[in-house]
C-alpha cells in the first residue's frame, strides 16, 4: 500500500513538474531564434492568405523576459503586387506584469525607416489601402460583442514613448517626408518635416513645399502649446511672375512665394464641444514680395464650424492694426457651406510704404501717417468695407467711405466700388499726398491756388478700366467731372464742367474771370508712345486733345459768351483755335503755350473776323420780328391815345359840375 501510494505521489509530482516546466520550456524556445522565425513566417503567411496579397518580415527577435519585439524589413503589398508600405525597423518595449491586470504598457516604440506609397481612390477604382480597412472590418454584431467583452475587461492602453525617423509617405501629388520625431509622455518633438504637393490652378499646376525646422509641443491637462521654428512655405508655378516687367504694379503673386515664419500657439480642448486657441506670437516674411509682418496675436474659439476670433493685432514695420472682434464661417463642401467672414471694428494707423513692394511699388516714399478705422465683411468671392474712416494727425485730410469688391475669383468681372461721401484736404495738403509719389508732377501751382479741397463721388476698377466721377468744390468754384483709364487702348478719356470757376486766378490770367463751361478730354497714357514724342518734342505738357465749350466767361471786364476751343498739346506746345459763331459775324484766334505755370506767356495768334449773310430761316425769323415789333407799337399807340380820351371826358364833367 506504502509502495503504490509513494509511486502515486512521485507520479502527481512528475506532473505537476511538468506542468510547471512545459511554460518555462515554451518561453526559453520563444526566445530562440529558430522558434520566433517559424512563429513569424506563420503569422505573416496567414495575413498573406487573410489580406490576398504579400506580407513579410524579415527577421524578427522577442524577448518575452524583457519585453522587447523587434521586426525587421516589413513588407506590405497592395493587391496590384506593388509595394505598399516598408519599415526597416519596428521596436517595441512592454511592460509584462501590468498584462496580467489588462493594461498595456508600451515604455517606447520606435519606427525607423518607413516608406508608404499610397493612391487615392475614386468612385470606379479603390484606394490601394482599402483591403487593409476592408480587411479589418467586423461584422457589426461581432463588433457590438466585442466592445461589451472591452468595457468589462477594462483593457487599458498606455504609450510612454514614441519615436519616428526617417518617415516617407507618398500619396498621389502630396509627398510626406520626416527627419525625426518623439512624443515622450507630455512632450512632442518634431525634427526637420517636410511636405510637398502639386496644386492644380486655372493657370496650370504649381508646386509647394512647406518645410518645419523644428516643432516642439507640450501639453499641461487638455492645454497644448506648439511653437514652431523655422517654417517655410515656397510656391513655384513655373511661369513668369505676374508683373514681371511691370514693377510698379508690385510683386505679389502667389504663384512665386517664400515665406519664412515662426509661430507660438496654445489649444485648450478642456471642452468637448469647442477649441480655445491663442496666436501668441507670428512673425512672418517673404523678401521677394515685400511681405513682412512683425507680430500677428490673436485669440479664436472653434465651435462646429465657426471661428470667434477677438483681440487681433496686426503689426508690419510701421504699421498696425487692431481688430477687436471677427467672425468665420469655415466652409464645408459636404453640407455646402461656403466661407464667410465679418468683423467689428477695425483701427488702426497705417504707413502705406509697408504695402508697396508687394502691392504698388509707387508707395515706396509714401511715409505720411494715415490713422483708419471700418468694417469689413465677405465671402470666397466678395469684400465689403462699411464707416470708412481715414485721417491724417492733424486731420487736414479727412476721407468718408463706403465700398464694395465683387468677383474676386474671376479677372475679367472684378469690380472694385468705393463711394466717397466726403473727402476733405485743406490747403497744401493736397499737394503733400502727392509729394509721396515718386512722379512726374505736373500743374502743382494750379492745384495750391484752388485751396481747400472737398471731394464726393465714386469710382470703379473695373477688368482694364478704372472710372471716377464726383464733384469738387473748391475755394476758387466747383467742378462736376467723370473721367475713365482705358486699359486696352492707354487713354484718359473724360469730361468736366462748372458753372463759376475763377480760372483766371488757377491759371494766372488776372484778365480773365469766372467762367461757366465744360470739356472733353482725350490724353495718352501710353508710355512707349509718349516716350517716343518725348524724344522727338521734349516738353512737359500732357499729350493729347481738349475741346471745351465756355458759355459765359469776363475778359476784361467784358462778358463773352459761346465760345468753343479746340486744343491739341503734344507734350512740348499746346495749342488751341478758339471761336465763337455769331448770327452776321465770328470771331476767331489761336494760341499756344508751352508751361502750365507761366500761362501769362501764352501767345495769341491769328486773331480775325468773318462776316457772313443770313439764311433764308434768319431772313424769315427778322421778318417776323420786325412784324411783331411794329403791332406791338401800334397796340401801344392805341392804348395811349384811348387814355388820353377817357380823361377828357372825366375833365368836362367836372366843369359842368
Amino acid at each position: 500500500m506504502k509502495k503504490k501510494t509513494s509511486k502515486i505521489l512521485k507520479i502527481l509530482a512528475g506532473v505537476a513538474l511538468s506542468l510547471l516546466l512545459l511554460p518555462i520550456i515554451a518561453i526559453v524556445l520563444l526566445n530562440t531564434e529558430a522558434v520566433q522565425q517559424r512563429v513569424v513566417d506563420v503569422a505573416t503567411e496567414m495575413l498573406s492568405e487573410k489580406l490576398g496579397t504579400q506580407v513579410s518580415i524579415d527577421h524578427t527577435y522577442i524577448n518575452i523576459f524583457g519585453g522587447n519585439v523587434h521586426l525587421y524589413g516589413v513588407k506590405i503589398d497592395d493587391q496590384k503586387q506593388r509595394e505598399m508600405l516598408q519599415i526597416e525597423k519596428f521596436s517595441a518595449n512592454l511592460e509584462l506584469l501590468p498584462l496580467l491586470k489588462n493594461h498595456i504598457v508600451v515604455e517606447g516604440a520606435d519606427i525607423e525607416g518607413l516608406d508608404a506609397v499610397l493612391t487615392k481612390g475614386n468612385d470606379s477604382i479603390p484606394a490601394n489601402y482599402q483591403f487593409l480597412i476592408d480587411a479589418f472590418k467586423k461584422d457589426k454584431k461581432l463588433a457590438a460583442e466585442d466592445s461589451i467583452q472591452k468595457k468589462k475587461k477594462k483593457l487599458k492602453l498606455n504609450v510612454e514613448d514614441i519615436r519616428l525617423s526617417r518617415i516617407h509617405i507618398n500619396y498621389d501629388k502630396y509627398d510626406f517626408q520626416l527627419h525625426a520625431a518623439r512624443y515622450d509622455n507630455k512632450h512632442i518633438q518634431v525634427d526637420s518635416i517636410q511636405a510637398a504637393w502639386i496644386a492644380e490652378k486655372k493657370k496650370g499646376p504649381m508646386d509647394n513645399l512647406l518645410f518645419i525646422r523644428e516643432l516642439k509641443v507640450t501639453q499641461e491637462g487638455s492645454v497644448f502649446e506648439a511653437q514652431i521654428q523655422g517654417l517655410r512655405f515656397r510656391t513655384d508655378n513655373h511661369k513668369p511672375r505676374k508683373n514681371a516687367g511691370k514693377p510698379k504694379r508690385g510683386f505679389f503673386d502667389t504663384g512665386h512665394l517664400d515665406i519664412n515664419a515662426y509661430a507660438r500657439v496654445t489649444i485648450d480642448a478642456t471642452n468637448k464641444d469647442s477649441l480655445k486657441i491663442e496666436l501668441k506670437h507670428c512673425e512672418a516674411t517673404d523678401t521677394i514680395t515685400g511681405i513682412n509682418f512683425r507680430n500677428l496675436r490673436a485669440k479664436a474659439t472653434y465651435t462646429k464650424g465657426m471661428l470667434h476670433l477677438r483681440d487681433i493685432d496686426v503689426q508690419q514695420t510701421d504699421t498696425k492694426l487692431h481688430i477687436a472682434t471677427a467672425e468665420m464661417q469655415l466652409p464645408n463642401k459636404k453640407e455646402g457651406i461656403k466661407l464667410s467672414f465679418s468683423t467689428g471694428t477695425i483701427t488702426g494707423r497705417a504707413i502705406l510704404k509697408d504695402i508697396s513692394r508687394p502691392f504698388s511699388l509707387a508707395l515706396n516714399r509714401f511715409t505720411l501717417p494715415l490713422n483708419l478705422s471700418l468694417n469689413m465683411s465677405g465671402t470666397d468671392s466678395t469684400l465689403s468695407f462699411r464707416n470708412v474712416q481715414v485721417y491724417t494727425d492733424d486731420k487736414k485730410l479727412t476721407i468718408s467711405a463706403v465700398g464694395d469688391i465683387t468677383h474676386l475669383k474671376e479677372k475679367e468681372l472684378l469690380d472694385v466700388h468705393f463711394h466717397v461721401s466726403r473727402m476733405r484736404t485743406t490747403t497744401g495738403m493736397a499737394e503733400q499726398v502727392i509729394n509721396q509719389f515718386a512722379v512726374k508732377k505736373l500743374m502743382m501751382k494750379q492745384l495750391k491756388r484752388l485751396g481747400t479741397i472737398s471731394y464726393t463721388g465714386d469710382f470703379h476698377v473695373l477688368y482694364r478700366k478704372e472710372q471716377f466721377q464726383g464733384q469738387l468744390l473748391t475755394n476758387v468754384g466747383s467742378m462736376n467731372f467723370s473721367f475713365y483709364i482705358d486699359e486696352n487702348n492707354k487713354y484718359l478719356v473724360g469730361q468736366a464742367s462748372t458753372k463759376n470757376l475763377a480760372l483766371g486766378n488757377v491759371m494766372d490770367l488776372n484778365k480773365l474771370g469766372n467762367i461757366e463751361a465744360s470739356a472733353k478730354f482725350n490724353i495718352d497714357i501710353s508710355k512707349p508712345r509718349t516716350a517716343i514724342m518725348r524724344r522727338k518734342k521734349g516738353g512737359k505738357l500732357p499729350i493729347g486733345t481738349v475741346n471745351a465749350t465756355v458759355d459765359d466767361c469776363s475778359f476784361m471786364g467784358i462778358h463773352v459768351r459761346r465760345l468753343t476751343a479746340d486744343i491739341t498739346s503734344d507734350g512740348a506746345v499746346a495749342t488751341g483755335n478758339v471761336k465763337q459763331l455769331g448770327k452776321h459775324r465770328d470771331l476767331f484766334f489761336s494760341f499756344s503755350f508751352t508751361n502750365t505755370d507761366d500761362m501769362s506767356k501764352m501767345k495769341i495768334t491769328h486773331p480775325g473776323i468773318k462776316f457772313h449773310g443770313l439764311s433764308d430761316e434768319d431772313k424769315k425769323a427778322k421778318e417776323e420780328k420786325k412784324l411783331q415789333k411794329k403791332l406791338q407799337k401800334e397796340e401801344k399807340k392805341r392804348q395811349q391815345e384811348d387814355g388820353e380820351r377817357l380823361a377828357g371826358k372825366k375833365k368836362k364833367k367836372f366843369l359842368l359840375f
